[in-house]
């Protein structure tokens, strides 16, 4: 298996595309772009096309940030392959293992999230136990960690039975799901990307790249970048090609990942697990304290309150990291 995919470059793509999700789920407090992330809706899609030269840069994150989320989703099925291959030699403890990480990683925020919300312990429990991927939305706040659920869903069924299709047969697999979903209702379709099999063509295609990585010399082109460039943001505002411009975004990034290993970018990378934990609760505080009508529609007010919740975000994510890691340790060291 050749190395596609360069440790430093695995934390630029996780540093770029946490920066696009953290910035993504913030800005909409301020700009009604929305986004076209778990269905498609013209209305917003046509929304984006004609307000987009008003806040281009506030616009293109606000409408086309979510698009970091399934580089994620790549990122595990390429590391889980990498690590195991074909082989998972003891499923249960590799289950429960990754378990413990996300409930560590989650657990506080989601827990701390609950209390400023008010929820009942209902949710907490359904959340902390992952038993809202059985009992769905109800059982969850609408936040970004509809994610935990679906990652840890990818962990299972990685462990009981993907691990041993092989990676041609998993990605053909996975593009026929992912064709049929275009069938569906777009309420069902929102269903299925709250959890693992709307993303499962993304997660495929990460396990394949990392058994066949020297496919990715023909995307490493600076004509090939403008090319999916172009296409990931048609496929997003199109209705008939919406469905396939999460792996055209994964393309894209992959594509310029030599571009892109600035020290601040792979920094961010580093501390990527913890920003995406972290900034969820930062913004639940942040929007209580500023006044967004204050803000009316100044594009300077706006760009110092993102600011202020960014530098916030990054500070909670390095403490809560370090926090982690010892726990991580402990908890390692009695095993």
């Amino acid at each position: 298996m050749s190395e596609s995919i360069s440790k430093n470059e695995n934390l630029a793509l996780r540093g770029l595309c946490i920066l696009m999700i953290v910035l993504h789920n913030f800005i909409h407090v301020y700009l009604p772009y929305a986004e076209n992330e778990m269905w498609f809706d013209s209305v917003k899609a046509e929304f984006f096309i004609t307000k987009i030269f008003y806040h281009p840069i506030l616009g293109f994150l606000s409408y086309l940030g979510w698009l970091g989320v399934p580089m994620f989703f790549f990122l595990s099925g390429y590391g889980l392959h990498k690590k195991y291959g074909n082989v998972v030699p003891n499923k249960l403890s590799f289950i429960k293992w990754h378990y413990i990480k996300l409930l560590l990683l989650a657990g506080p925020i989601i827990i701390l999230l609950n209390v400023l919300n008010k929820t009942t312990l209902l949710h907490i429990f359904g959340q902390l136990t992952l038993l809202n991927n059985i009992f769905g939305n109800n059982w969850i706040m609408p936040t970004s960690f509809w994610y935990i659920r679906s990652a840890f869903e990818f962990y299972i069924i990685y462990a009981i039975v993907l691990h041993r299709i092989h990676p041609k047969l998993l990605l053909g697999i996975a593009f026929i799901i992912t064709c049929s979903l275009i069938f569906l209702s777009w309420p069902t379709v929102e269903m299925l990307k709250n959890h693992h099999i709307g993303w499962i063509l993304d997660f495929s295609l990460g396990v394949y790249i990392a058994k066949y990585g020297q496919y990715m010399k023909y995307i490493e082109k600076v004509y090939a970048s403008i090319i999916l460039f172009i296409l990931m943001i048609f496929s997003s505002v199109n209705e008939q090609t919406w469905m396939f411009s999460t792996v055209i975004s994964i393309l894209f990034f992959l594509s310029i990942k030599k571009y892109i290993t600035f020290r601040p970018i792979v920094f961010f990378g580093t501390v990527s697990a913890f920003l995406y934990a972290t900034h969820t609760v930062v913004r639940s505080i942040w929007v209580r304290l500023v006044d967004i009508n204050y803000m009316n529609d100044n594009v300077f007010l706006i760009m110092l309150s993102i600011c202020g919740y960014f530098l916030i975000s990054v500070l909670f994510a390095i403490v809560y990291g370090k926090c982690y890691d010892k726990v991580l340790l402990l908890i390692r060291r009695k095993k």
